[in-house]
């Protein structure tokens, strides 16, 4: 706690409306880790759990950091969450345990205070924000409207191009789910006649 007595924020993050200022795993790891290797601690994880639910992965992770000279050891657990509709969730997740693990162990403030951000603010910026088609509604998607194209004798392009669709790949969740809603209901139509 000596050696580290605070560290400012580094990274700038922009995305949309969102625009703050964060520190750096990398900066959090780099400094600590110096001091960890001359006071002669190091941190183990020796308990993990995940969970996933849709792009959103949760770790709960038990630390174990030992005094090197003595085996004295404490045992930490840090939970962290990562947000990735691919396969990097878990490591985000795991990032973001680690680096809260050191920042709050060693109590290293960094200006940064998630008190000041009110619940409904953070619940209205959640709400705006939008969410990337799925590659399982790409694939939905494409089959209605080929399933609709074939029972009106038209192409698929012509069923997208009716709902105003120039690339489905760009489309958000919502979009897409309400684009497969309207085909479904084409294709009763169609299939009354």
């Amino acid at each position: 706690m000596n050696d580290v007595q605070y560290l400012a924020k580094d990274d700038q993050i922009k995305f949309g409306n969102t625009n703050y200022r964060a520190i750096s795993e990398e900066k959090v790891t780099g400094t600590i880790r110096e001091s960890l290797v001359k006071n002669g601690l190091v941190i183990l994880p020796v308990i993990q759990e995940h969970k996933r639910e849709g792009t959103l992965s949760t770790v709960d992770t038990t630390y174990k950091i030992v005094d090197i000279d003595t085996g004295e050891h404490e045992l930490i657990v840090s939970s962290g969450s990562g947000v990735d509709s691919q396969d990097k969730g878990v490591g985000k997740a795991m990032t973001y345990s680690y680096k809260y693990l050191l920042l709050r162990t060693f109590a290293i403030p960094t200006g940064e205070d998630p008190d000041k951000i009110s619940s409904a603010e953070l619940d209205d910026q959640q709400k705006n924000q939008v969410t990337p088609i799925t590659s399982e509604q790409v694939g939905s998607l494409k089959s209605k409207a080929m399933q609709f194209a074939k029972l009106r004798d038209r192409t698929e392009q012509e069923v997208f191009k009716a709902l105003k669709i120039s690339d489905v790949t760009k489309l958000s969740t919502v979009q897409a789910s309400g684009a497969i809603k309207q085909i479904d209901v084409w294709i009763k139509g169609a299939e009354k006649k």
